[in-house]
This record gives C-alpha cells, sequence and structure tokens, in this order.
C-alpha cells in the first residue's frame, strides 16, 4: 500500500497530522533492511540496498525535524501574527517570517503530493 503523509488545515496553512503510521513503517522498513545488509548473500543486492536504506533513513530525518519545526512554529505563529508583537520585535519577526513562509510551502507541497516516496525525493 502507499503511504501519504497527511495533513490538515490550521489558520489559513496545513499542519501534519496522522502520521504515527508512516513512522512505524518507516522504523519496521529500517529495521528490516539492516537486518538484509547482515545476511550473507547481500553481494548482488548491495547497492540497492544502501539507497534504499538512505531513502529510509532520509525520511526519518525529514519526519523528526518537521515535527520539531511544526511544534515550534505551531507556538510562535499565534504570537507572530500580532502586528503589536511584530513591532516590537523586527528582527525576530523578520526570522520568522522567514520560516514561516517555508513551513507554509513545504506543507502545501506536500499536501499537493502526499505520497510518502515523493516526499522523500523532493529537492531541498
Amino acid at each position: 500500500p502507499k503511504l501519504h503523509i497527511g495533513t490538515k488545515e490550521w489558520r489559513g496553512s496545513r499542519i501534519l497530522s496522522g502520521i504515527d503510521e508512516i513512522q512505524t513503517e518507516l522504523d519496521d522498513q529500517i529495521v528490516k533492511t539492516q537486518a538484509m545488509r547482515g545476511n550473507r548473500y547481500i553481494k548482488p543486492f548491495e547497492g540497492r540496498i544502501s539507497a534504499w536504506e538512505k531513502t529510509l533513513v532520509d525520511l526519518q530525518d525529514i519526519m523528526d525535524n518537521w515535527l520539531k519545526v511544526q511544534a515550534t512554529w505551531l507556538y510562535l505563529e499565534p504570537i507572530f501574527s500580532s502586528d503589536d508583537i511584530m513591532r516590537q520585535m523586527p528582527i525576530e519577526a523578520k526570522l520568522f517570517v522567514t520560516v514561516d513562509s517555508t513551513w507554509r510551502a513545504s506543507m502545501t507541497e506536500t499536501y499537493d503530493q502526499p505520497a510518502v516516496m515523493a516526499v522523500a525525493h523532493r529537492e531541498g
């Protein structure tokens, strides 16, 4: 079955949702791949297994980083939605605007192409 990264609407943007199944499958696939690497008959498949393992580890890094960014973004977005805060903290506001724009674009792209493998092979 194809796995898709779920997103849901939140304050005019999108956030990750329902990714437990993906994380469970990733963990399972990483364990299986590592077990295959330990097999003495791996030699003819070593390149393919290494590439697959790299894809899985990259995906796990993406998911871990997205969850960290999302948690921080969810905390800061309501704060920096205030014009008063934007005026009082212009440097921080400028930094947040950059992160906000990147996050929103990334979640929109994930919504448009939610397949896990599409995310794994996305530039950036």
